[in-house]
């Protein structure tokens, strides 16, 4: 599929210059035209309604600096072009094919926030110009919608769900914010890259919390999740598309005006279709008792801990393996430090996990680092790394195992009439051994240069 892409954009091949006369205009008018909605990370909120619990949320706040300011009750319309160079476009090590692109991308927000209702809305449609591989000139589409609602002194509801759609095999991280904090035991899996030309994902939650007190609140959760793929394969092995469901019931309790003790216990069902290295169907049942603890140690140290025990059921429908039981350990924590000028965020953690369609669940190990910090000047300095190991848990059929390495360092300079520049370096690595026919391995360097400009920023009633 890769060799016939390659050719594919051979043929294709025109100028340079006459592709952007042709498909800027029209990627101007469609990226300002707002269409879908990914869940990335949580904005503001009403904390002081509800603190949720350590882990089991789903939603993880940006890292910020302790000085700035937080938008919010505003409209905002913003667009920004990039060029990008990409040293392995098809991922395959064996023979590479190094691209240019040119990249357009706006993005809409509406931020609105009331003593009752917190409204957070983000969508950042964008649209790539390859210069060779135009099979990937297509629009992608990335947004979230974050709700919280309180309908009484007692019960608080908060909503959250999102979209992305993404062509090419591996995205950018440029202008990504940087996350921190644990995520929930039941998220997607974002740091192994599936090897395809097209990737839908669909995440969506709910939290409906009791506060029985200043100090007690407890609260019933659910989530669904989607993840669909293209149709190119991986060394010879179609991918495995996935939904799960999940469900709920976590316990805070608040021992000082710091320091917060969860108990989550979580139910997730999952479905995987389409591959064969551990059969064409897979189905995955999860029970999970956790622990967490949550700690402001200083105003601006935070540190979070979880863990418990996972147990999973395997229900397979190949080579006449029966259903299967899995006892494992999770846990993890994470340490934050918001300073004026420095930012930085350290995870760990250890679960089951999908596998980003290469397997079905898997059992998840990752650490992750996050730096922030204000050079001289105007300028920032962005710093992101991360290692991932995911392992089969269906042994009868055989053993894989993939780890990845992804790194990236950027730098910021903003100006005052809105303008933001940046440069920046991305590094990847992923590779993928054991007795399942799965043996790909690629590593790429992306190099890229951006700026984005604020068109419009609307301030709405408070």
């Amino acid at each position: 599929m890769q060799q016939s892409g390659k050719q594919e954009g051979g043929r294709n091949a025109v100028s340079w210059r006459g592709q952007l006369n042709k498909l800027i205009p029209l990627a101007i008018f469609i990226t300002l035209t707002p269409l879908t909605i990914h869940a990335q990370v949580s904005s503001s909120g009403l904390s002081a309604l509800a603190s949720p619990v350590a882990i089991g949320n789903g939603l993880q706040a940006p890292l910020r600096f302790s000085n700035e300011a937080v938008p919010t009750n505003q409209v905002s319309v913003s667009m920004g072009a990039s060029m990008i160079y990409n040293d392995n476009v098809f991922d395959e090590n064996s023979d590479r094919v190094a691209d240019e692109a040119a990249s357009i991308t706006s993005h809409f927000a509406f931020l609105r926030q009331t003593r009752n209702v917190s409204f957070n809305f983000n969508y950042s449609p964008s649209f790539f110009l390859y210069k060779n591989t135009t099979q990937y000139d297509r629009l992608n589409h990335m947004g979230n919608l974050d709700l919280e609602y309180r309908f009484s002194p007692r019960w608080v509801l908060t909503l959250d769900d999102g979209i992305s759609y993404q062509n090419g095999i591996f995205q950018s991280l440029v202008g990504q914010q940087i996350s921190s904090g644990l995520g929930s035991p039941t998220g997607l899996n974002q740091s192994v890259f599936p090897y395809t030309d097209r990737t839908l994902t669909n995440t969506s939650g709910f939290d409906l919390i009791f506060v029985k007190s200043h100090r007690t609140s407890i609260a019933l959760t659910g989530g669904y999740n989607v993840l669909q793929f293209g149709s190119s394969q991986i060394a010879g092995e179609p991918l495995y598309n996935g939904r799960s469901a999940s469900g709920g019931i976590q316990y805070q309790y608040h021992i000082t005006e710091h320091t917060s003790f969860g108990i989550s216990v979580l139910h997730e069902d999952s479905t995987y279709k389409g591959g064969d290295a551990i059969g064409s169907l897979e189905r995955y049942q999860t029970e999970s008792a956790l622990i967490a603890l949550q700690s402001h140690f200083t105003p601006s140290v935070t540190v979070s801990f979880f863990g418990g025990p996972q147990y999973i059921t395997t229900f397979g429908e190949s080579a006449g393996v029966s259903a299967t039981e899995h006892f494992q350990g999770a846990g993890g924590g994470s340490i934050t430090k918001e300073v004026r000028k420095t930012a930085f965020d350290i995870t760990l953690e250890r679960r089951v996990s999908d596998s980003g369609g290469i397997y079905g669940q898997v059992e998840y190990t990752s650490a992750t680092l996050g730096v922030r910090r204000h050079l001289v000047g105007h300028w920032e300095a962005d710093f992101r790394n991360g290692a991932t190991r995911i392992d089969t848990l269906y042994s009868q059929l055989g053993t894989g195992r993939t780890d990845g390495l992804l790194g990236s360092f950027e730098l910021v300079r903003p100006f005052a009439n809105g303008a933001t520049f940046r440069v920046s370096y991305q590094n990847g690595h992923q590779l993928s051994s054991g007795t399942l026919p799965i043996a790909e391995k690629y590593d790429l360097n992306l190099v890229t240069l951006a700026i984005d400009f604020r068109l419009k920023s609307i301030p709405i009633g408070h």
